[in-house]
């Protein structure tokens, strides 16, 4: 069911943002079963918290990006 309702909503983003989103799965996977009462070793909560850098900084790349692009300009 997550699967599909994830297909579906990436019609509504860019590409790019569709795997930012798509690579914070597993992070979101390991957060729920933490909650449930699941350990995770060292090396797994390293690359959880190397994902979620990855994501922030991608999404100040991509708002920088649009901030900076200039207006077009019509052609003659």
């Amino acid at each position: 069911l997550i699967q599909v309702t994830m297909n579906w909503a990436q019609r509504s983003v860019s590409p790019t943002r569709a795997t930012v989103i798509y690579a914070g799965e597993p992070v979101w996977a390991g957060v729920v079963g933490r909650i449930a009462g699941e350990r995770l070793p060292a090396l797994a909560l390293l690359g959880g918290a190397l994902i979620v850098c990855g994501v922030i900084v991608s999404e100040l790349r991509l708002k920088r990006k649009k901030a900076v692009q200039p207006a077009a300009t019509p052609l003659e």
